[in-house]
């Protein structure tokens, strides 16, 4: 790695997918979710295109499942070993601020695996959805942990040759690719800063959900949803931007 670079470098795991049949205490996508028996699934009420007035409310189908041992680095909150993203599978032209136009509404959820002791098991099914490329196909994932740096256009002008330079020498990792951690890309708009709503911190990148043949997910023109969340405390509200 270039020196002048070092400051810049974030850890990342791309998590490959292959078709499987995970169960409920496997990393997944698209795969069951290790869920409190107890513990209300998560439901999504806003008006779509199917539902312009957002009724009769809809379940979230499951997206991603990760366990830290499968992904271990510096996106883990203390005592925290579980991440569990789900989305409502139809496209919300005017969701709540912290959500992407024009795409699913993402849900997240931070577990301690032991604190499951019961577990539901028949997950409701969505009562309606938008197409297929929003009901990811049933795939373990194997992550790898990469370094990875930010876009060019946010680096200081006077580094982005060495980028360039690193780039031709390791190859490009490509745009979208579902991962935690790292650097978002920003080849549609100009990079964007995140400010947390509840402190003010400037967020980070948590997790990007690809598109991909694979999972059979297509969001946007297949593009990415990237998670923001805030590094100070991972209770405070997220952001959504699909690009």
């Amino acid at each position: 790695m270039l020196p002048e670079l070092a400051s810049y470098a974030r850890d990342a795991a791309v998590l490959h997918p292959e078709r499987a049949e995970p169960d409920c205490w496997s990393s997944s996508i698209g795969g069951p979710l290790l869920w409190p028996g107890d513990e209300p699934w998560p439901e999504c009420s806003l008006p779509d295109e199917s539902s312009p007035a957002g009724v009769p409310a809809t379940a979230m189908v499951p997206v991603a499942q990760v366990f830290q041992r499968d992904a271990p680095g510096p996106w883990w909150p203390e005592g925290i070993d579980l991440l569990q993203i789900l989305w409502c599978p139809n496209e919300h032209w005017d969701p709540p601020a912290q959500q992407a136009d024009v795409s699913p509404v993402i849900e997240v959820r931070w577990r301690r695996a032991a604190d499951v002791t019961s577990q539901l098991t028949n997950p409701p099914v969505p009562s309606r959805y938008d197409e297929d490329s929003y009901l990811p196909k049933a795939c373990a994932i194997t992550a790898e942990h990469v370094t990875d740096f930010p876009f060019r256009e946010e680096l200081p002008a006077e580094l982005r040759p060495r980028l360039e330079e690193l780039v031709r020498e390791t190859g490009d990792g490509g745009d979208a690719i579902t991962r935690l951690g790292g650097w978002p890309t920003w080849h549609l708009t100009h990079p964007t800063v995140f400010p947390c709503g509840d402190c003010g911190t400037v967020m980070t990148l948590l997790f990007t959900v690809a598109s991909d043949d694979e999972t059979g997910v297509v969001v946007g023109r297949w593009g990415d949803l990237r998670i923001f969340t805030c590094p100070a405390d991972h209770r405070h509200a997220f952001q959504v931007d699909l690009h």
